[in-house]
Parts: C-alpha cells; sequence; structure tokens
C-alpha cells in the first residue's frame, strides 16, 4: 500500500524499472569492486608482500578518500540539487577540478614523505590516480541524472577491463599504481565521448553558484569525516601499530566490505528516484527503514563469517589463522558501516546537507575519541571493538534525525 502511495505520489515511478534499474547499478559496481577486491589487491599481496601491500593500502586509503570525499560528494550534491531546478554542470566540475589537484598533493605526500617512503615516480603516479579517481568518481552522474543505468554499467566494465588490462602494465613495469590508471582513463574516455560532463567549461559560473557550492562543501566536509573514519583503519594502524596490522585488518573486513558493496548503486538508485518523488515522507516510512536496515545488518554481519572463511582461504591462505579471530567484529562494523550510508542517503532527501556534516561531526568526535587511545594501548582488537561501537552510534543517529526530519516537514506542512 505504502509503495502504490509512493509512486501514486511522483506520478512517473514504475516497480519494474526501479528493479532493473538496481540490478545494473548494482551489477555495475559490483564488477569493479570484485576485480578490484579479488584481482588486484590479492596481486598487489603476492607481488609485494605483507609490509610493502600494507603500505600500498594505506597509500590507497587517500586515493578513496579523496575520490569519494570529493567526486562522490560533488555528483550527490548534483543530483540532490536537480530535484529543484536544472544544474549547470560547470559549478560542479570546476570544484572536481580543483579539490582533485588538492587530493593528488595530499597522496603523492603521504607516498613520497610518509611512512609509506614510496619512490618518486611512484608516488607521482599514486598521485595522478587520486585525481583520476576524483573524476570518476563524479562523472557517474551523466549516468544517474538520467536515470540511464545501461549505460552506468558500460561505463564500470570499461573501468573493470582497463583495471584487468593495467596489471599486466604493472606486471611490466613493477610500478603498483598503474594497475589502476588504465581503468581509470577507460571510464573517463568513455563518458567523455558518449556524454556531456566532462566537456562542460571550468569556472563558468550559474547564478545558482553560491547555492550549489553551499551543498557541494557541506556533503564533501561531511564524505571527508566520514572516509577518513571509514580508512581510519589503515590511517591509525600504520601510525599507531605497523604496516602488517593494517594487512590483518583489512583482510578480516574484506568480506564485510565487499557484501555491502551492494549499498553505493543502491544509493545511486535511491537519491536518482528520490530526486523526482514530490510526496511527503512520514514516520512510518523511517520505521520500515528502520526494520529493513536492522534485518539487513543482523543477515549480512553472521553471513560475513563463514564468507570470510572461504574467501580468505582462496585469496590470503597464509593469513587465515591470524585474521580469523576479527571476521565477525571487523564484518558486523563495516555492515553497519555501509547500511548507515543508505539511511544518510535517504536523510539527504528529506533534510539536504546540513543534516549530514552533523552526523559526521558527531561520528568524528566519536571515532577519535574510541579509536586513537584504544588502538594505541589494546592495537588491533582494541581499534576493532572500538570502530564497531562508533560505527552503531553512527547508525543510531542517523535513524533519530530521520525521525526528526519528518516531524519537522510535518509541523512546515500544517502552517
Amino acid at each position: 500500500m505504502m509503495g502504490c502511495k509512493f509512486m501514486k505520489a511522483s506520478g512517473s515511478f514504475d516497480v519494474r524499472r526501479i528493479f532493473k534499474d538496481s540490478i545494473l547499478s548494482i551489477a555495475a559496481l559490483l564488477l569493479m569492486n570484485l576485480v578490484l577486491q579479488f584481482i588486484v589487491y590479492p596481486f598487489w599481496n603476492k607481488i609485494y608482500g605483507n609490509d610493502i601491500y600494507g603500505s600500498i593500502v594505506y597509500v590507497m586509503s587517500f586515493v578513496n578518500i579523496f575520490g569519494v570525499a570529493v567526486g562522490s560528494a560533488v555528483n550527490y550534491a548534483r543530483m540532490a540539487e536537480s530535484a529543484d531546478r536544472d544544474t549547470k554542470g560547470s559549478d560542479y566540475l570546476t570544484i572536481v577540478f580543483i579539490l582533485g589537484i588538492a587530493g593528488s598533493i595530499v597522496t603523492f605526500g603521504a607516498a613520497f614523505l610518509g611512512k609509506a617512503g614510496m619512490d618518486l615516480v611512484t608516488s607521482l603516479l599514486a598521485g595522478t590516480l587520486c585525481f583520476l579517481t576524483v573524476l570518476r568518481f563524479y562523472s557517474d552522474v551523466e549516468y544517474r541524472l538520467y536515470l540511464n543505468y545501461k549505460g552506468y554499467f558500460l561505463y564500470y566494465a570499461l573501468v573493470s577491463i582497463g583495471y584487468l588490462l593495467g596489471l599486466m602494465v604493472m606486471r611490466v613495469t613493477g610500478i603498483w599504481p598503474l594497475a589502476l590508471i588504465p581503468g581509470e582513463i577507460l571510464g573517463l574516455l568513455y563518458v567523455k565521448i558518449k556524454g556531456s560532463v566532462l566537456s562542460d567549461k571550468l569556472f563558468d559560473k550559474s547564478i545558482y553558484y553560491k547555492e550549489n557550492l553551499h551543498t557541494m562543501l557541506m556533503l564533501i566536509i561531511t564524505n571527508l569525516i566520514s572516509n577518513i573514519i571509514f580508512n581510519g583503519d589503515r590511517l591509525l594502524l600504520m601510525n599507531l601499530v605497523s604496516a602488517g596490522a593494517v594487512t590483518t585488518y583489512y583482510i578480516a573486513s574484506l568480506v564485510g566490505k565487499t557484501m555491502t558493496l551492494i549499498t553505493t548503486p543502491l544509493n545511486s538508485v535511491i537519491i536518482g528516484y528520490l530526486a523526482r518523488y514530490k510526496g511527503q515522507f512520514s514516520k512510518r516510512h523511517v520505521r520500515l527503514l528502520f526494520i529493513m536496515t536492522m534485518g539487513i545488518i543482523i543477515l549480512f554481519s553472521l553471513l560475513s563469517v563463514p564468507g570470510s572463511y572461504i574467501i580468505v582461504y582462496l585469496l590470503y591462505t597464509k593469513e587465515l589463522e591470524a585474521v580469523s579471530r576479527y571476521f565477525l567484529i571487523a564484518g558486523a562494523a563495516q555492515v553497519i558501516y555501509f547500511v548507515s550510508n543508505v539511511v544518510t542517503t535517504v536523510l539527504l532527501r528529506l533534510a539536504k546537507a546540513d543534516y549530514q556534516l552533523i552526523i559526521n561531526i558527531a561520528y568524528g568526535i566519536v571515532f577519535l575519541a574510541l579509536c586513537i587511545p584504544t588502538a594505541w594501548i589494546y592495537g588491533i582488537t582494541g581499534f576493532c571493538i572500538a570502530i564497531l561501537i562508533v560505527n552503531i552510534c553512527r547508525y543510531v543517529f542517523a535513524i533519530g534525525l530521520c525521525y526528526k526530519s519528518c516531524q519537522d516537514n510535518i509541523v512546515k506542512e500544517k502552517r
């Protein structure tokens, strides 16, 4: 009944189309991430060994932080604003370029000057990879704006093919960023040839530039906090414990992260359709969201344990005994993190960008208060317990703000 009301309110939704788009979106990002997690990363581990592999994962955390924080934040900002008016791509592409360059400089510094201790050429290519990744995360807005999920699938299929080709380049050169750079370039070339978002003029401001910039900055700051914490295992364990600890936690949480990869494509479909939904959200919708997400958390957390034994045995056999004790707690922490991302995506439609920032500032404070001292004193075990508690707090806070937003919207309607 609620689904019927939802379609009636929007006047344009088709359940079969939403399902088809969800499948295409999930398949696209699953394909790319399966190539990354089950081919590229294990290949790095095999070639370089645990300590160097831990350093690579550490540098990749900066690539991922800026790729998601800037690229996807600007992407989501454009999607959110498109619910109210036509958006001018120049506003968004300009910010992507400027902050993408900033991210590449930070990544270069982490690789060349930090504990990773990589050579100049590798560090420069790591910075280049960061810039291209930021562009790639933004560029899929080309397909999400118009709900073109066939194009979305082809885009990520080409990125995946590029990664596989990149492995051959890396094997010849011995330079690890070259495993990923061909994939990013191939995907961006496809958007450039077939689409328009990479053809927008830089520094050509629209009349809504200030409003657009406000939304972008709110989401960028929010995502920076969120993704620094999400990659906090690598950042903290590298600096407070060791590169080997980075490898251990990464492998222990691998299946939890992989199982929840569907949340990113689901969020893509959710925000695309919610942007077109003109009806009112009620507390009943939020209760349904809570029940569904709790069920997903319990189911996926339990499934992550046997899944971890199977996957780690196949890909990281030597590390199985050392990491198996962390499977449940590390997997549950990742599942809760990604499920809370679904909740905050719904919240973006209910309350725009401001609540996103509130959630992640609170998230950052709790993270710093718990994870740093526990990692310092109790090592990887303490960190695992702390990050689980932090992610539970984020989920509960996000659900609570969804209820509050519904209540606020009802009060506004009555006025």
